[in-house]
């Protein structure tokens, strides 16, 4: 999600659009235009009863469907809201939409709510809009009918098919939450995944069969979806009870703020460390990395100081936080250490190799308690 960037906000939700959307929404409004006369053949409306141009019936047919789209995450991101889960921002891109919704509610019964919000809400907009449809043939263009018609259809498509109970659709999540009521979490996220592999594999040899490419990709989305689900529920078993000062460096090598970048590379071969925290009179000002010294040229290494390449963001975290906050932190930011502090102190610092080494021995240890 770099490529991303935030064009507003919605209840105090940071509303992104990823690059990707900003290229595909031009191609739906051009394929949505070419497909005008297709679309009028299957309603009542005659082609010669329209005014604007087909490509801008087009446009304004995609430019909706994202809206609902906007408005389907949204709702997601409002209910979880209600379970005290934050949403962190929404996205939309090339797929749909992503509410970046930071921890699954440990009740399933409110994770049911949260994944249920979204098809809900589709369906209740694309049945307003059939309606609207259905009402305004005397009150409106047939071109703004002819909208309503489709993008009630296109929201009605989008809740059905997000209720399909397969990751990483709304409908798998429901069916975990439903599963996890009845067994473990864990369990439940392996059973919901097999359903979704299923699924996969139905849609992939249906695609071959009938030369449709199309679902052959969402049989390949949907496998994906499903494995990374199960993935990432093993990790979260693995790091379970594992808190950020069971792996944590205390002895944390720093550099001051005023040295050389010259300085910094040495210090960095002869301590075998591609970071260190910048200090400034004992406080943390800072970090500085191996790619922070890449920025500028060898010659300049001697005359450019720490302070002018370090990255003044500091990302942190404190000894008692669960490991598993660490993790996606440090995959989210897409950083390689975290320093641990306690108020202004600097308490230590906890690298991914670190997060991974914890993750690889917990997953041993699983392994050697089920030959057991």
């Amino acid at each position: 999600m770099k490529s991303s960037f935030v064009i507003g906000h919605l209840f105090g939700i940071p509303v992104k659009i990823h690059l990707s959307l900003i290229i595909i929404l031009p191609f739906f409004g051009w394929a949505f235009g070419n497909n005008i006369i297709y679309l009028t053949e299957n309603t009542n409306i005659a082609r010669r009863q329209l005014v604007l141009n087909p490509y801008l019936l087009g446009f304004g047919l995609a430019l909706l469907l994202f809206i609902s789209i906007l408005i389907h995450e949204l709702a997601h991101a409002l209910v979880a809201r209600t379970k005290n889960v934050t949403t962190t921002d929404i996205t939309l891109m090339l797929f749909g939409g992503l509410a970046n919704i930071e921890e699954i509610s440990k009740d399933p019964r409110d994770e049911m709510k949260i994944a249920a919000s979204g098809p809900i809400t589709s369906l209740v907009i694309g049945s307003l809009f059939l309606l609207l449809a259905h009402l305004s043939p005397d009150l409106v263009w047939e071109d703004l009918r002819l909208i309503f018609l489709y993008t009630g259809q296109l929201n009605l498509f989008l809740g059905a098919f997000n209720l399909l109970p397969a990751f990483p659709s709304d409908g798998g999540r429901i069916l975990r939450a439903l599963l996890a009521q009845q067994t473990s979490f864990t369990k439940a996220t392996e059973l919901a995944a097999k359903i979704g592999k299923g699924f996969a594999f139905a849609f992939g040899i249906l695609g071959f069969v009938s030369g449709n490419f199309l679902l052959i990709f969402i049989a390949f989305f949907i496998y994906i979806g499903a494995s990374q689900e199960y993935q990432f529920s093993n990790i979260k078993n693995a790091l379970s009870n594992l808190k950020i000062k069971d792996l944590m460096t205390k002895d944390v090598k720093t550099v001051q703020v005023n040295i050389s970048v010259k300085q910094l590379l040495e210090k960095m071969f002869t301590d075998k460390h591609s970071g260190f925290p910048v200090l400034r009179d004992g406080k943390v000002v800072g970090i500085v990395t191996m790619e922070d010294a890449r920025k500028i040229e060898a010659s300049e290494y001697s005359s450019t100081s720490v302070q002018a390449i370090m990255n003044r963001e500091i990302h942190s975290v404190q000894e008692d936080d669960e490991l598993l906050a660490a993790f996606q932190m440090l995959f989210k930011k897409d950083i390689g250490r975290l320093l641990v502090m306690e108020g202004n102190q600097l308490r230590g610092i906890i690298t991914r190799s670190d997060v991974m080494t914890g993750l690889r021995v917990r997953e041993l240890e699983n392994i050697d308690q089920e030959r057991s």
